[in-house]
């Protein structure tokens, strides 16, 4: 089976998490996720990870820690999610390729839609974002 290698970003600003909604263009739509995509051949993680940023989201940002990866099984692949703790570097973000975006506190992160792929990450950030929110 595929295995594919994404990069995500947990953006943390005034104490929230940002989440992105997925669109009726993209796969899996009306679904959260954490914004990131694929990593393309010859590139390195971060490198993706503000590619993709500014791709989304038209913003730029501060990579500061990256965390555990996540493996997900889906029918046709697998995903390995390899997320980082970032902070905004430039302009206010806008939901380029996303329906819509939002900012929410540790305990509204159990509470929506996540992509199947980006739940298990969403349980990490929200029993350990005391660790992060100094960001």
């Amino acid at each position: 089976m595929m295995r594919i290698r994404v990069c995500c970003a947990v953006i943390i600003h005034n104490n929230k998490i940002l989440a992105a909604k997925r669109s009726e263009n993209m796969p899996h739509q009306g679904f959260w996720e954490f914004p990131g995509g694929k990593i393309e051949d010859g590139e390195c993680e971060r490198s993706c990870l503000h590619r993709e940023i500014k791709e989304e989201l038209a913003c730029g940002i501060n990579i500061h820690t990256q965390l555990p990866s996540f493996l997900h099984t889906y029918a046709d692949k697998n995903i390995e999610l390899i997320p980082f703790i970032c902070t905004l570097s430039s302009q206010t973000p806008i939901p380029v390729e996303h329906e819509q975006i939002t900012w929410l506190n540790a305990t509204q992160l159990t509470q929506m839609n996540w992509l199947p792929a980006d739940i298990q990450l969403a349980g990490y950030i929200g029993e350990n974002f005391a660790r992060f929110s100094f960001i």
